[in-house]
């Protein structure tokens, strides 16, 4: 349900935008999706071309790129990615807490909750 709902809110913003800048059709949309918005990148992916149906961005490529989650040690001032476990028995996604380099429980995620469109390409209409 998550996915279908975060498609549902880029599909709306990428529709609004090609409307707005004339497009007759779109051709590619890429997306950044961090890792901690849990999102599956091929429901996401399904979910954002089933939604372009009947569209004008129906058969539009989708590309998605996956952030990894970022941490800043408030401790030792380490900076940089943190280990997520995915247990496909369970389809749970956690994340590994503390701090990398020196196990302080004092961490600030800083990257990896995103979930952008970074651009989109499209044929404009020739009035």
């Amino acid at each position: 349900m998550h996915d279908i709902q975060r498609a549902r809110g880029i599909v709306d913003v990428v529709l609004a935008a090609a409307e707005r800048e004339g497009a007759e059709r779109i051709d590619s949309i890429d997306l950044s999706v961090g890792a901690l918005t849990f999102l599956s990148p091929d429901q996401l992916g399904f979910w954002v071309r089933e939604m372009l149906k009947g569209t004008i961005g129906e058969g539009a490529q989708v590309v998605i790129e996956t952030l990894p989650a970022r941490l800043r040690c408030a401790e030792c001032g380490f900076e940089g990615e943190a280990a997520i476990e995915d247990d496909p028995i369970y389809h749970f996604t956690t994340l590994t807490p503390g701090c990398p380099e020196c196990g302080a429980a004092q961490v600030e995620i800083i990257g990896g909750r995103e979930c952008v469109v970074e651009s989109l390409r499209a044929t404009r209409r020739t009035d």
